[in-house]
């Protein structure tokens, strides 16, 4: 498939000074333009990411020219010494001055985010983090070129509470959050974002880079009326080789997932359950640490003892009906990603897989491992 054309703007043209989309008035207050859609990107990609950060700038300014959407996008690249803070209106690219450099910094996203609230006046916002996904509870990495430090990380759970402390100051109008990250469609990380947005996007397995979305999604956005919608449009516009599965999951329902979830541990808990060892089951790695498809692992387990089918049978139907919204598959990204296990058998969504006796509590500060046994779980598989 051909990639598709990247058109060109002047980036810092006399045309573009100021900050597109306020007025001044006399007192010298700004005055914020309504939007039917405000579209925020975090780019972390002051790392081997860093050369597609300008085409996916032209793919977005592309998408802006004959829209109401307004378009920013806070970006750090591989080598810069600062990071960058840019705007889209209808075409016309915006450069605002920053000084932070972290993008693993979480202080930088909520310093973005209370810039965008003061900036744009929106019916309707979407919040994308794109870039390298590292283990569950890491996302936004910066590797530091500069100091030559080693790789550090922002945490999901920083990432969530900045986003989720920003939708309310929207009135709860984030529609959507997207982790545009490999291997972000887990059971922790969905549970830990759900009071960010009213619908979560991400990846069950990897993602390609840069994406090409962009321009198509953009130009149809106005004229959607929520997250749902807008997630849909991004899974029907992507290219199928950026891509294995998106999962789209609703919010709300994923407030039940502990209660639902608890009730079939309990009952598997009463089970005889052989030992990790023995379980069979297709495992996917990344950044040295194994997920498992969450449903295949509960089916797996419910084998075992009768005591748990029922559950099985509510928490199945939950997921698979209230959870999740949508789950696309037939991505044709590089390679299979489960040995002997088409993208088409897995539900949607991931669930860590330990791998030693120190692993079990690995997450255990996450929201889900709070509201949910898995520890007790995953210690008992440990010792079968």
């Amino acid at each position: 498939m051909k990639r598709r054309e990247f058109c060109q703007y002047a980036l810092g043209s006399a045309g573009f000074t100021g900050i597109a989309g306020f007025a001044q008035p006399s007192q010298g207050v700004p005055v914020k333009l309504r939007h039917q859609w405000a579209v925020l990107y975090w780019m972390p990609y002051d790392n081997d990411l860093s050369h597609f950060g300008e085409p996916i700038i032209e793919m977005l300014t592309c998408g802006t020219q004959a829209t109401e959407v307004a378009v920013a996008i806070q970006s750090d690249y591989w080598g810069k010494s600062r990071m960058r803070r840019r705007q889209i209106i209808k075409g016309a690219v915006t450069e605002i001055e920053v000084l932070d450099e972290d993008s693993s910094d979480h202080a930088a996203l909520v310093a973005y985010l209370d810039w965008a609230h003061q900036t744009f006046e929106a019916e309707h916002w979407a919040v994308i983090v794109v870039g390298h996904g590292g283990k569950i509870n890491e996302l936004s990495p910066d590797d530091h070129p500069k100091n030559h430090q080693t790789r550090t990380w922002m945490s999901v759970d920083q990432f969530a509470k900045a986003v989720s402390q920003f939708n309310p100051s929207t009135h709860g109008q984030v529609e959507l959050l997207y982790f545009q990250n490999c291997n972000k469609a887990t059971l922790e990380v969905i549970y830990e974002a759900k009071d960010c947005a009213r619908y979560t996007l991400a990846s069950q397995l990897t993602l390609g880079a840069p994406n090409y979305y962009y321009e198509d999604w953009l130009k149809c956005l106005d004229s959607l009326a929520d997250g749902r919608e807008a997630a849909a449009a991004i899974m029907d516009t992507e290219r199928a080789d950026m891509y294995h599965t998106l999962t789209l999951v609703d919010n709300q329902a994923v407030e039940g997932i502990p209660e639902k979830l608890s009730k079939l541990l309990q009952a598997l808990l009463k089970s005889r359950l052989p030992p990790f060892s023995q379980l069979n089951i297709s495992t996917y790695p990344y950044f040295d640490e194994l997920n498992c498809d969450a449903l295949m692992l509960l089916n797996r387990l419910s084998a075992f003892g009768e005591q748990s089918e029922d559950e099985l049978i509510e928490f199945t139907a939950f997921l698979k009906t209230s959870v999740i919204v949508s789950h696309k598959t037939g991505g044709k990204l590089f390679g299979l990603p489960l040995p002997h296990t088409e993208p088409e058998a897995l539900c949607g969504l991931g669930l860590y897989f330990p791998e030693t006796q120190q692993d079990i509590s690995r997450y255990a500060s996450l929201a889900l491992y709070q509201g949910v046994d898995l520890v007790s779980l995953y210690a008992r598989l440990m010792k079968g």
